[in-house]
């Protein structure tokens, strides 16, 4: 066991405590509160400061250029994200002490602008001493197939049939990622769809770099590495992942056992900050998504706001992360934002 031990200089709850004079903002939150996170430290942001988070789920860079505006381009101000959260903490004594569950390899890291990529790849190894690697466009985070299709796809596998209020035995429960065959066909049918969109925007722009977007099971693994003992099958490679082995449900008690959370991100965050998300690019490049919107649909119905209407068309888009909320609603609009050099299509 590796022991660290860190000293915080400083916690407030004002934003112009701890933002005033920063030159590294890191954002280590949820993608749906990304945006009010933003808004509150936005008139504190300095020049030459650096503003990402640790995770990038949530189109986060067309958020903050929304939220930001002309100040990016007047106080020289930087946007990142990592492509995946480097570790997974659990609280083992609250404000003192956390356990750090498995640590990647590597991390994965996009900049707007594109060209400092460099530069904020550097920091992000020496903050986590985990080599950092640079990911040409923030398309490659947005589409990652991560939480945004994990978790919604293993919830649907194994509570499709709730009716809302009735409890599970908790000892019937599964553990989150030792995954069934049904839970890890979900999961590879909405990977499915997003490496469809990675295709239809590689056929109309040739020259955009997403060689990074890896199917899910391609990803973990490399990721991964070492931490999972059967790397064989997409359910294997979740099963035997040691990074992944003590992770549980959400979920809430009541009398008589147990019901999912349908308060927790598993829900707020991954399916107006992730689905949504993909269902729009998908709209956008003509891409069916017929398991995206299916999952949308199920989980929508404990969340109180309709995302899909009864036509699969995507509503209420000012509720998620959707890049039609900030006024991208082209090909050309979308991934023009995520190169390096002029844009060319076919």
């Amino acid at each position: 066991m590796i022991i660290r031990v860190a000293h915080v200089n400083k916690v407030s709850n004002k934003p112009e405590d701890v933002v005033v004079g920063s030159k590294v903002l890191l954002i280590a939150g949820p993608s749906h509160i990304h945006g009010d996170i933003l808004k509150t430290i936005a008139p504190f942001v300095g020049e030459n400061t650096w503003v990402g988070t640790v995770y990038g789920q949530g189109a986060f860079d067309l958020q903050a250029r929304y939220i930001f505006q002309d100040k990016l381009a007047k106080k020289n101000i930087t946007i990142f994200a990592l492509q995946n959260v480097p570790f997974i903490c659990k609280i083992i004594e609250y404000g003192k002490s956390i356990n750090i569950i498995g640590p990647k390899d590597h991390l994965y890291c996009a900049s707007y602008p594109p060209e400092r990529v460099d530069e904020i790849a550097n920091i992000i190894s020496l903050l986590y001493y985990i080599p950092t690697v640079t990911i040409p466009n923030f398309l490659c985070i947005t589409l990652t197939p991560s939480n945004q299709i994990i978790h919604p796809g293993r919830v649907y596998a194994i509570f499709k049939d709730w009716d809302g209020k009735s409890p599970y035995n908790p000892k019937l429960v599964p553990r989150l990622y030792d995954l069934d065959e049904e839970s890890a066909k979900e999961i590879q049918l909405l990977d499915d769809e997003i490496q469809a969109i990675k295709k239809a925007i590689i056929m109309h722009y040739p020259s955009i770099d997403l060689s990074l977007l890896l199917p899910i099971k391609e990803r973990i693994i490399k990721q991964y590495s070492d931490q999972i003992k059967d790397k064989s099958t997409l359910q294997s490679v979740f099963s035997t992942n040691s990074g992944y082995d003590i992770l549980v449900f959400p979920t809430k008690q009541v009398k008589g056992g147990l019901i999912p959370n349908v308060e927790s991100r598993f829900f707020w965050e991954d399916i107006p900050y992730g689905l949504c998300i993909l269902k729009n690019i998908g709209d956008i490049f003509g891409v069916p998504m017929p398991n995206t919107e299916r999952i949308i649909k199920w989980h929508q119905q404990f969340m109180g706001v309709k995302y899909l209407d009864s036509d699969d068309k995507l509503v209420n888009e000012r509720l998620t992360g959707a890049p039609a909320k900030y006024g991208y609603n082209t090909k050309d609009e979308l991934v023009a934002t995520s190169l390096r050099k002029p844009l060319t299509k076919l």
